[in-house]
């Protein structure tokens, strides 16, 4: 909700009046769950309390406490029902200092714990991770029964995840920059989950170079009738078909598969009116843009 743990009192109201419209655009767009990072609390314990009950989604964090009171703040975890599956989300950050409202038990022991209290209720166990890179290597490390690590407060973009430790680990930067799409296949319990990232990132590259090549050919013509006497568009045509279906018959092969697809919020993105709507009355710097237009 805000850039770093801390706030300017000069800036305080207007980087609130952000944060409200974050939990509201959050709203509209039907988030699912939030897990409460370090940056989050820059408001103090009244804000993000007053955001928590604004939020129609829960926010979890299975190691930030009250100070005051030695009490955990959030829930640890969230269980989620979907598409026939049942998704554990559990929360944890590294904390930071500068939060004397705040306390933070050692992350790796409070993600065991969630970890321990739903791994026999859900499909699949989501660790939320707002942590450095040592904390990283120490809950994939240490941590049993995680299935994906969905690291914040990283500025590094893996376009191809990785594990670590038998963890799938997922980046996805920092900044709104991207969205991270993961998509998953669970067909059972047994089967090893298998990464076929790059296999969808070829298929991509085939159907892009195939949709480039057939513009101008005539509706009902295929793309061989096309370029007829072409032999070197007619190479690269047979090229790109075969690699697509080699690919795709990998996927179909395996019972367990994912892969993450990141996608640049970029001008070729359209933004939703009701979140555009949010924005510009959240947020002086677009409104004055808006009233220059005019």
């Amino acid at each position: 909700m805000f850039k770093y743990p801390y706030v300017a009192e000069n800036q305080k109201e207007q980087l609130m009046k952000v944060a409200r419209a974050i939990v509201e655009s959050y709203n509209l767009m039907g988030c699912k769950v939030m897990n409460v990072g370090t940056n989050d609390l820059a408001g103090d314990i009244g804000f993000i309390m007053e955001m928590q009950q604004n939020a129609n989604y829960p926010f979890i964090s299975a190691n930030t406490k009250d100070a005051a009171t030695d009490k955990f703040l959030f829930e640890p975890y969230s269980i989620i029902e979907i598409q026939g599956k049942t998704l554990g989300f559990v929360g944890v950050t590294v904390g930071d200092d500068r939060l004397k409202s705040f306390i933070f038990t050692d992350p790796v022991d409070a993600a065991q714990k969630a970890i321990e209290a739903i791994k026999d209720k859900v499909d699949l166990v989501f660790l939320m991770a707002n942590v450095d890179d040592k904390t990283e290597k120490r809950l994939t490390a240490e941590v049993k029964d995680i299935d994906f690590l969905i690291r914040s407060k990283t500025g590094a973009l893996q376009r191809i995840p990785r594990e670590q430790d038998g963890t799938v680990v997922i980046r996805i930067g920092k900044q709104g920059k991207y969205a991270g799409v993961l998509k998953i296949t669970n067909v059972d319990d047994v089967s090893t989950m298998k990464n076929v990232s790059s296999q969808y990132t070829r298929i991509k590259f085939a159907d892009n170079r195939l949709n480039a090549l057939a513009k101008g050919v005539k509706e009902g013509e295929t793309l061989e009738e096309h370029f007829v006497g072409d032999e070197n568009r007619l190479k690269l045509i047979a090229r790109l078909r075969a690699e697509r279906k080699t690919n795709v018959d990998l996927i179909q092969q395996l019972k367990n598969t994912y892969y993450l697809e990141p996608i640049p919020l970029n001008e070729k993105i359209a933004d939703s009116p009701g979140v555009a709507a949010i924005v510009k009355d959240y947020m002086p710097v677009e409104k004055e843009k808006e009233d220059v237009k005019k």
